[in-house]
């Protein structure tokens, strides 16, 4: 009975004209494993071959001596803070500019927005793991190639469209993360689905773990439609935050208050396939660096 009901809510949702096409959640018959079947136009989240997040495999990591530091140019940002149901998302304002080049990088990228990915226990939430463990947030800021695009609409369907900073956080008793705190101090005005409140005077930098080092590769989005369009830039030491930091973004809704048992945590991709795909690092572990 059940598998009938699951098949019957894909035709639903696989109908073009169904409110159901842009309708996708991290669990159940709207979950990831379903995604590409929801809309035709996220095929690649079923048959892509260079899709994200992954797993990092210490030993398969290829030293790369020609990648070069990540620069940043700016730091203090403004924007609007918004519960899209599916995620916590900071989307920046138009007079807010934060820029990313070198590392792996050809072109220059603009910092278009922040999403924040956690889980339910400590043990997992972040989309990325490494040796198969799981931290328990990813912070992601996602930038667009502002070279050769417009906007980050458009950049996303593009080649080398889209770069994402991802920084994993882990937990510790008492630790307060300071500017976190400028976020999870407003989750109470942002709780449940399609509330959101300006949020300004965010140190960027005091966002990013103090370290020269990441991992990179090619990917893809981690949501609907799943672009192929990613150079990841994964930093390889966590920021620590407090248990009731975390505990806040917990408390966040994916629904409106009339439905309150619908929490976000767990709020992550699966891990994909690697495919064949490089994982490169400027880290040399032959000289133990800082």
């Amino acid at each position: 009975m059940l598998g009938f009901v699951l098949i019957i809510l894909l035709i639903a949702i696989t109908d073009c004209s169904s409110p159901w096409q842009e309708w996708w959640m991290y669990e159940g018959v709207s979950g990831p494993h379903y995604w590409g079947k929801i809309n035709t136009k996220w095929i690649l989240c079923s048959k892509g071959k260079n899709q994200s997040p992954i797993n990092i495999e210490p030993k398969d990591l290829l030293f790369d001596p020609g990648l070069k530091h990540i620069k940043l140019t700016g730091k203090q940002i403004n924007g609007t803070l918004i519960n899209k149901g599916t995620d916590l998302t900071f989307e920046l304002h138009s007079t807010s500019t934060v820029l990313i080049s070198l590392g792996p990088l050809s072109y220059i990228y603009r910092l278009h927005q922040v999403k924040f990915h956690f889980g339910g226990n400590d043990n997992f939430g972040s989309e990325h793991s490494v040796d198969g463990k799981h931290f328990a947030a990813e912070i992601q800021l996602m930038f667009y190639n502002s070279d050769l695009y417009t906007n980050f609409t458009q950049a996303v369907n593009l080649s080398r469209g889209v770069v994402i900073l991802a920084i994993f956080v882990k937990v510790k008793d008492n630790e307060n993360h300071n500017e976190l705190s400028k976020i999870t101090n407003f989750i109470e005005d942002v709780r449940y689905k399609g509330e959101q409140m300006d949020v300004n005077n965010i140190n960027l930098l005091k966002l990013i773990p103090d370290s020269r080092h990441y991992m990179t590769y090619d990917g893809s989005i981690t949501q609907p439609g799943c672009q192929e369009t990613v150079t990841w830039i994964i930093m390889n030491r966590p920021i620590t935050v407090s248990k009731d930091q975390i505990y806040a973004l917990r408390t966040l809704r994916q629904d409106l208050p009339e439905n309150p048992q619908a929490l976000m945590f767990n709020n992550y991709r699966p891990t994909q396939t690697l495919n064949q795909r490089t994982v490169r690092t400027n880290i040399n572990f032959v000289s133990n660096p800082n």
